[in-house]
């Protein structure tokens, strides 16, 4: 069964996403350090939504779904638009960021890291970021 929320393109909504998958997560005994690596990727991805494709307009909305079948976490994020490319983009060199001491540009590379698949399904006025996170064997 899918799980959803819909919420507005501002940054007040990011702790609302945030507490939502908390939740979601906490409900399915997902806790530790694997559920905060899931509440980050989802929390980066949409925060690129809601900050560089939406300017923080308060007035676009955002869905994010989740579920969990066989031992898979599925979220999927609908956002109106085009979709950024994230699966082929070159995050810079980890070093570099951390060497030039930049604010940002780590969200993508998170994203990659953390979860196992990450989709991107483009419609004629919407997207959606579809992210898979394998939980077999791993400590809940």
């Amino acid at each position: 069964m899918k799980t959803a929320i819909k919420v507005k393109c501002s940054k007040g909504s990011l702790i609302v996403i945030r507490d939502f998958v908390n939740k979601w997560l906490t409900e399915r005994a997902i806790t530790g350090v694997l559920a905060n690596q899931i509440v980050l990727a989802i929390d980066e991805a949409c925060a690129n939504s809601i900050i560089h494709q939406h300017q923080c307009d308060g007035k676009s909305n955002i869905e994010i779904q989740m579920s969990l079948e066989a031992q898979t976490v599925h979220v999927e994020i609908k956002d109106t638009g085009n979709a950024f490319p994230i699966t082929r983009y070159k995050p810079r060199a980890i070093n570099d960021i951390i060497r030039k001491r930049n604010k940002g540009g780590m969200g993508i590379y998170l994203i990659r890291n953390i979860m196992d698949e990450i989709e991107i399904e483009q419609k004629a006025d919407h997207f959606i970021y579809k992210f898979a996170k394998h939980i077999n064997g791993q400590a809940l």
